[in-house]
């Protein structure tokens, strides 16, 4: 917004009620429950419409801004990853395979009343929908999965048909996609094999025929999860990794170069997943548990917010005053004068568990006791005090319960490892002493 034209005190006002409205802005948990372990994904075509998803199998709609919510769609065999809509009636609703034989993809064209099963017009079998964005009511790109097979589909004819683009040569495994017209778009997650599998970003100008690489990340074993645009410069994206040093990426030339920044002041280790800023200056990064950072002055500084809620992933900003975020609940940013949500209890799911069985002072062979408690693709890694992997145990998918996975150390040298457990949940570790 350009001011040079106004008298310098109306410059000076419209800056101090910038900032009082900010001040006077607070986070709000909405009263929805989840049938799962969060609410993975959302979306507002309004300050009042709007849906989310969850791994519990469940769609749900409001039409007041998160006062109330209206379960469209139940099933318990189905873990939804991700949902888009073009309107208030045309929207599509995708899963991860989560013990199925593939991913399910819905679709619906009366605002959720009804939903259809459209998987059948795939033209491959996929083990994930993580990703998802319509350019307009026709046009629709779907993209996954987070943790291998890349790749991305592409309707114009509202999901009737699909071309498919085998992302193998760039990227390993994809997690969103967000197009800024309907050529121009962007595809966010881990580069290829034999690459390091470090975060990547990956650019097409011709509506999805192509695609190229604007920015892979310095460090292995890491993903780009979440794409934002606040406005035609201003793009940030969200760095999911096993680190102590959480970062983000920010362009301010609409997406064509990218900038790595840290969470400075972090203080509370954690791994981000999503990422929102209502403007510039305002911002926050989320994640697993309580990992919640916000910053007032573009990112120089961030404090650390516990109290906001749990396990963030969808950051959504609706216009220069309203945000929306999904985790453990959906939370809402308005002014504080209007929060209106009576006071409720929140039931908060436990998650996965990993240890060691009996000592974690391992000399050559140990257990590594799961308890999962929905199916989910699971990877345990060992990681050195350093945070470079030095050992992969296991990579497949597994069922809700307790496993044992046998582990040999012997080819490590003494000293500090972490054993690190990644899902559909993000990261979980213990430190253990290779003696």
């Amino acid at each position: 917004m350009k001011l040079l034209n106004l008298p310098k005190y109306v410059c000076i006002l419209f800056v101090c009620l910038m900032s009082f409205v900010s001040l006077a802005q607070s986070w709000q948990t909405l009263n929805v429950n989840t049938f799962g372990w969060r609410f993975e994904d959302m979306l507002f075509v309004d300050t009042e419409i709007g849906w989310v998803v969850d791994g519990g199998g469940q769609i749900l709609k409001t039409i007041d801004g998160g006062l109330t919510w209206n379960q469209q769609y139940y099933n318990s065999n189905q873990y939804f990853r991700s949902v888009e809509f073009y309107g208030e009636n045309i929207g599509f609703a995708g899963t991860l395979a989560n013990g199925n034989p593939n991913a399910t993809l819905l679709k619906t064209i009366n605002g959720g009343q009804t939903w259809t099963d459209i998987t059948s017009t795939l033209p491959v079998n996929i083990p994930g929908i993580c990703g998802m964005h319509m350019t307009n009511e026709n046009t629709i790109f779907i993209t996954g999965t987070f943790y291998s097979s890349a790749y991305i589909m592409k309707s114009i004819d509202q999901g009737s048909t699909w071309t498919y683009t085998n992302m193998g040569n760039l990227c390993n495994a994809l997690v969103d996609i967000y197009f800024k017209d309907e050529n121009i778009g962007y595809a966010a997650g881990q580069s290829a094999q034999g690459t390091g599998l470090r975060g990547i970003i990956v650019r097409t100008a011709d509506g999805g025929q192509t695609w190229n690489t604007v920015t892979i990340g310095n460090d292995s074993n890491e993903r780009i999860w979440k794409i934002q645009e606040i406005n035609d410069s201003i793009m940030y994206a969200s760095v999911e990794a096993f680190t102590s040093t959480p970062e983000y990426y920010k362009s301010i030339d609409g997406g064509l170069t990218w900038q790595l920044n840290s969470v400075t002041s972090a203080g509370v280790e954690g791994t981000i997943q999503g990422i929102g800023f209502l403007n510039e200056d305002i911002g926050w990064v989320g994640g697993y548990n309580t990992f919640f950072y916000e910053t007032t002055n573009q990112g120089s500084s961030w404090e650390y917010k516990p109290s906001v809620g749990t396990s963030f992933n969808r950051f959504q900003r609706v216009n220069d005053t309203l945000m929306y975020t999904s985790g453990t609940n959906v939370y809402k940013y308005v002014d504080s004068s209007l929060l209106s949500i009576e006071e409720f209890e929140i039931n908060k799911p436990k998650g996965h568990s990993i240890s060691i069985k009996g000592s974690n002072i391992i000399k050559d062979n140990a257990v590594i006791k799961l308890n999962l408690i929905n199916n989910t693709y699971c990877e345990i890694s060992i990681y050195n005090s350093s945070g470079q992997r030095v050992q992969v145990v296991t990579q497949d998918r597994k069922k809700v319960g307790e496993h044992e996975i046998s582990w040999n150390a012997s080819a490590l040298a003494s000293g500090n490892y972490f054993v690190v457990l990644y899902t559909y949940h993000g990261y979980e570790s213990i430190k253990v002493v290779v003696d």
